[in-house]
């Protein structure tokens, strides 16, 4: 079984609906009450799981969702109140593409449904 260490807690882990090796995962430092969050962009190969790509953030991530449209796309749950959207195939800087703020506190879900291009967030 393939293992990565976070340096921060573990919140949200998702599988690309477009790539099977390919995985998101959202943390949060110190539990996620209080600190910095991190979303993880990681690939299975033989050898075990690698890092592609790292995004930071001033508040903890609690849940990811890949894009169903669009194999690049991964959205973040922060607890800032506002959802983050990342393009993988961006440049570092140009992440997060968007962020919504649209919530006065945390963000502890969302989902993205290809039938609906609209987010559902809770």
């Amino acid at each position: 079984m393939p293992r990565f260490k976070t340096t921060f807690n573990g919140y949200s882990v998702k599988f690309s609906p477009f790539i099977e090796s390919r995985l998101a995962v959202a943390t949060a430092q110190n539990f996620g009450i209080i600190g910095n969050g991190r979303l993880h962009i990681l690939e299975m190969t033989p050898g075990g799981l690698i890092e592609t790509a790292a995004f930071d953030t001033a508040d903890g991530l609690y849940d990811c969702a890949w894009s169903e449209e669009n194999e690049n796309i991964v959205l973040a749950a922060s607890g800032d109140g506002s959802v983050k959207v990342y393009d993988l195939a961006a440049p570092p800087m140009a992440n997060p593409l968007r962020v919504f703020k649209e919530h006065r506190h945390e963000v502890s879900s969302l989902s993205s449904v290809a039938a609906s291009p609209t987010l559902h967030l809770q």
